[in-house]
């Protein structure tokens, strides 16, 4: 055999032409074998039932292709099978993307599918073609207003020759100076279906079965120098970021123009993705958003649930922080304090400004001991102290702890929720009782021993926000409610811990629903919808205040007061200090205090001017004004010593001439009772002023200083 070097080279290579080699799978001597380009080409192809050269090409090969300009430059291609897909979408009438799909024949009357694909990722890049064929995908299509069905029964890839193709063959071809993808595939359309058209394009197109989606994997650099439009996911790196670390680094912004677009942090729940309605930047998801860095923010911060302004909001600004509620109403939160504002965002009612005193023993702080004076600005003020330790806050405030009737043993503690008729069980203390502490009648503090005060004291200080440490007696042994249940007072004795003293090693205590409050004010306002009295007597008494149950009302029935002169003398006909032995209120005024005392004055309230028939009352003075019919007066009924004044002006004038009048008043008494012994009085003298003095049931009422 001569030398290869001494071979001619054959410039036109064909698919018949031979190559020389070894056949691995044969032991003869005979193993060397020709083999031609087409069978070569049939093998890469993967045609045949053996072994193909796999879709990972090792690296240092490189493929470029070059459509309309633009390049993939030395990067490596492979396919990786995916989920199925059945949407291929059509082109647009307005814009140029998605693909074209035609239905042409041969003249063999094989019928095949024709997919232009536009190169925008719609086809091309989201299929595996052969996937089509292996799932006889079925499709069904409107080409010249005629529907037509069928199934694919092949795809038909490219040739590598450079004979021309085949009709039926996937191949480049040129339109309008543009080289697009064209991708075919034999079909059989359904029963009863012919087509023996040319190539005319479906005007509506959908796979019925779907085919695999692929991904395109680029090994080594890739370069793009036209646009890149990306439609499905972009994954950076590897799932194990730490051993294989990867990063996407931009020069240039990265545009999320509209609602479809996102980035999305995390791969599961919870994450955190961030999306535009086109204007604004929304951060969602379930995730929570964490900044460790220094961090600043130039304009106002704006906690919004929906797009109303002034419909709830909070708002943190440049030196304050801004609640508002949805009528309008703000609180706002500065250096300077609290200020309270109505919808305009002007300061309403008193302002909460910063107060300086001593701390409360809290967790990082030193025990200062109990407040005992406040700073508002650059005034003090002194806080006197109830028993409690609570410090008073109304002047002549004071407070009387209430302890057991007789002597008791402490039994189990627990956690609770003051309430006005007991406590709402919430804990049991752990541990939930100690032993040897016995409790005097009346006691409300007990010395205890070193353990168990270091042991309430645990429990004490330890005691949740917004509760209280109470103990029972320890002859209840009924188990506690559950959580929210209800220990009323009034079944049970609860005592609440108000303090320890480390000093001596004592706790103060008081009984719930027990003890004296006194306010010694000239005014207690009460400004809230409940006020309970939960121990005011359920009974009418002359001196009580009354307590309906049912409908929560609290009233009173008149109260009858005995008092004694206490010293007052009075001045009368030249004897002084003479001791006053009654007051009799009759026939007297009251003028309403104005700066504490009562002027109590001798006269008769004025009743008015009457021009119609009217009722009248005692220690009253009525005009008898002019009237234009004859009117009555009613008296009410008579008791001795009552009196009533008129003043007859019927017949006067505006000026005060007299005018007779045709009209008189009548005055009647009441029921059967009697006016100077007769059942009437006519007032026939239309200008006499008098008084009616009620005497007895025999004279009834009596004229007196007739005028």
């Amino acid at each position: 055999m001569a030398r290869i070097s001494t071979y001619t080279i054959d410039s036109v290579i064909e698919g018949s032409d031979k190559l020389l080699g070894t056949d691995a799978n044969s032991s003869s001597a005979l193993a060397t074998k020709n083999y031609t380009i087409d069978s070569l080409k049939t093998y890469i192809n993967g045609s045949q039932s053996t072994a193909v050269i796999p879709d990972i090409v090792p690296l240092g090969f490189f493929l470029s292709v070059n459509r309309e300009g633009t390049a993939f430059e030395k990067a490596q291609v492979r396919t990786l099978a995916g989920s199925v897909l059945t949407n291929v979408v059509l082109k647009s009438s307005t814009v140029n993307t998605g693909a074209d799909i035609y239905l042409n024949t041969l003249g063999t009357g094989q019928v095949f599918l024709i997919i232009r694909d536009y190169n925008d990722g719609q086809f091309g890049v989201d299929f595996d073609f052969q996937a089509f064929a292996d799932n006889s995908a079925t499709f069904t299509g409107v080409l010249g207003g005629v529907t037509y069905t069928g199934t694919v029964t092949s795809f038909n890839p490219g040739t590598l020759t450079s004979d021309s193709p085949a009709a039926n063959d996937s191949k480049y071809v040129t339109s309008g100076g543009n080289k697009f993808t064209e991708f075919c595939f034999n079909v059989t359309l359904d029963s009863g279906q012919t087509y023996t058209g040319g190539q005319v394009a479906f005007t509506s197109f959908t796979f019925l079965t779907g085919a695999q989606q692929v991904e395109t994997q680029i090994v080594g650099g890739l370069k793009i120098t036209r646009g890149l439009n990306i439609e499905g996911d972009v994954v950076i790196g590897t799932d194990s970021p730490d051993t294989d670390p990867q990063s996407l680094t931009v020069h240039g912004p990265i545009k999320i123009k509209d609602t479809e677009g996102s980035i999305e942090f995390g791969d599961t729940a919870p994450n955190v993705t961030l999306t535009t309605d086109g204007t604004n930047l929304n951060i969602g998801g379930n995730g929570t958003n964490v900044i460790s860095n220094d961090t600043r923010f130039t304009q106002d911060i704006v906690k919004d649930t929906d797009t109303t302004a002034n419909n709830g909001r909070t708002i943190m600004g440049q030196n304050s922080f801004t609640a508002i509620n949805t009528d309008g109403t703000r609180a706002v939160l500065s250096s300077t304090g609290i200020s309270l504002q109505n919808s305009s965002g002007v300061p309403t009612g008193a302002q909460i400004v910063p107060v300086a005193g001593n701390p409360s023993s809290l967790s990082g702080l030193t025990d200062q001991g109990t407040l005992s004076q406040l700073q508002v600005g650059a005034d003090y003020y002194d806080l006197p102290e109830l028993t409690s330790g609570v410090a008073v806050a109304l002047p002549g405030l004071s407070e009387a702890l209430a302890g057991p009737s007789g002597n008791i043993t402490m039994g189990r503690l627990f956690y609770g929720i003051r309430q006005s008729n007991g406590a709402l069980f919430q804990a049991a203390t752990s541990p939930a009782s100690f032993s040897g502490i016995t409790i005097s009648s009346g006691a409300t503090s007990v010395v205890l021993s070193s353990s168990n005060h270091t042991a309430i004291k645990t429990l004490f200080d330890a005691t949740p926000a917004n509760q209280a440490l109470y103990f029972v007696e320890s002859t209840y042994t009924t188990a506690f409610p559950s959580v929210g249940g209800l220990i009323n007072d009034t079944s049970v004795n609860i005592y609440q811990i108000v303090s320890e003293v480390q000093s001596n090693l004592s706790i103060t205590f008081g009984k719930q629903g027990n003890g004296i409050i006194t306010i010694n004010t000239s005014e207690f306002n009460v400004n809230s919808e409940v006020f309970k009295l939960n121990d005011i007597p359920n009974a009418s008494k002359t001196n009580f205040l009354q307590y309906d149950t049912s409908t929560k009302a609290v009233s009173h029935a008149a109260i009858n007061i005995t008092a004694a002169a206490n010293g007052v003398t009075y001045d009368f006909g030249g004897n002084n200090d003479v001791p006053v032995a009654s007051i009799n209120f009759d026939n007297l005024q009251i003028t309403a205090p104005a700066n504490g005392q009562v002027v109590l004055k001798q006269g008769y309230a004025y009743g008015g001017a009457l021009t119609a028939n009217t009722a009248v009352d005692n220690f009253k003075h009525y005009i008898l004004d002019a009237i234009s019919a004859d009117r009555t007066v009613s008296l009410p009924a008579g008791t001795a010593g009552n009196s009533i004044r008129f003043t007859n002006m019927s017949s006067l004038n505006s000026t005060g001439g007299y005018v007779a009048s045709s009209y008189c008043w009548t005055i009647n008494p009441n029921g059967s009772e009697k006016i100077m012994r007769s059942t009437s009085l006519v007032l026939d003298e239309s200008t006499a002023s008098f008084e009616l003095f009620y005497s007895d049931a025999t004279n009834g009422w009596i004229v007196n200083g007739l005028s």
